[in-house]
């Protein structure tokens, strides 16, 4: 199981991405035909064919998911992704979000998701469990006590960026602002997972 998402971010960032799975789809291509001529498959048939191949298979499974043949956008971004969740302190057990709850990573009175300058392209992308449900559940609950103040404000003071501003105490505004800047997106993870991908294949080349 997993779960797929789209988020807004740059395309020249996902343009970088998908040149590195490029790289190493053809770095596995070159990889499987050594170990097939390792193997000497040209010259097997029958069982001892099926058997070599069914061991190229189990090898190429393995250093994908290893890390070292990350040949789709999810292979190239689940490494990148668990790190950043393990430094935000997200990758842990989390309760389930309650049913009918807030979408976990989005924000009372934000834009949605495709906000941001620049933010054109589309990333779309299947996050296994073990990254999706830290990633959710995470969020929710981080979330949940500047979502609440937020709504809090939003009752008293009205929705929308007019919405009773004139009335507001500069203090009251500087306060919902704090709230706002702790709320982390879905989108923010996935994006600083990316930038850590793209610093890190900028830094080795």
């Amino acid at each position: 199981m997993g779960h797929t998402m789209v988020i807004a971010v740059s395309p020249s960032d996902l343009d970088r991405l998908d040149a590195l799975v490029q790289e190493h789809q053809t770095a596995e291509t070159k990889w499987q035909a050594d170990a097939e001529q390792t193997a000497g498959v040209l010259n097997l048939r029958g069982p001892g064919l099926r058997t070599a191949r069914a061991r190229i298979r189990a090898e190429r499974d393995r250093l994908r998911e290893s890390g070292r043949h990350r040949v789709t956008r999810r292979r190239a971004l689940t490494p990148a992704l668990h790190t950043e969740l393990e430094q935000r302190g997200l990758l842990q057990q989390w309760e389930p979000v309650p049913e009918g709850a807030q979408q976990a990573g989005q924000m009372l009175g934000g834009t949605g998701p495709h906000a941001g300058a620049g933010l054109t392209g589309r990333l779309c992308v299947a996050l296994p469990d073990a990254i999706w449900m830290p990633l959710h559940r995470g969020l929710y609950w981080t979330n949940l006590p500047h979502l609440e103040a937020l709504q809090a404000w939003t009752d008293q003071w009205g929705r929308g960026r007019a919405a009773g501003r004139a009335a507001v105490p500069q203090e009251v505004l500087d306060e919902r602002a704090r709230h706002a800047a702790h709320v982390t997106t879905t989108g923010t993870v996935l994006r600083a997972a990316l930038d850590r991908i793209i610093k890190s294949r900028h830094e080795g080349a």
